[in-house]
């Protein structure tokens, strides 16, 4: 069975839009949740041993509600939190680390608890557009001559 990866930019926004779709247009005898935030969640639990893998950009409290939703993620990315945000996140990386300003820097958390400080790669649209369009130029990235980062990247770090 092939491998499925779902990706939910902003999840916080996206319940709460999904929620209030589901109230308006929901029937007296639906359930009360909306069919797909019980699919996102069960994708959470369950969804690894169907090969499906969750990825939540945001904070997610309405999914992440408790302590046990958070441990089905095995890695955390955590880029400029709230020492609060930290602690309810990555709860076995306490203290946290001082946060870097550094456009592209974000600390990478993982279940034994080592947190690793990372940089991205930052890309301007056009570059990520080429580096897509080409996958035979992927070696030539990171651009050999160091650039300031553009305000409009696509791929910004965090």
């Amino acid at each position: 069975m092939p491998r499925l990866i779902v990706a939910l930019d902003e999840a916080d926004a996206a319940v709460r839009q999904l929620t209030r779709y589901w109230k308006t247009f929901r029937q007296h005898d639906d359930p009360r949740t909306s069919p797909a935030i019980i699919a996102l969640e069960e994708a959470i639990w369950a969804g690894r041993e169907a090969r499906i893998h969750v990825i939540l950009d945001g904070r997610a409290n309405r999914i992440l509600a408790g302590a046990p939703a958070r441990e089905q993620f095995a890695t955390v990315i955590l880029s400029r939190v709230t020492t609060d945000t930290w602690r309810r996140l990555a709860p076995i990386a306490v203290p946290a680390p001082k946060q870097n300003r550094h456009p592209g820097r974000f600390h990478v958390i993982q279940h034994d608890s080592t947190v690793h400080e990372t940089q991205a790669i930052v890309m301007t649209d056009a570059e990520v557009v080429n580096w897509l369009a080409d996958p035979h130029d992927h070696e030539s990235w990171p651009p050999a001559t160091p650039r300031a980062p553009d305000t409009d990247a696509c791929a910004r770090g965090p």
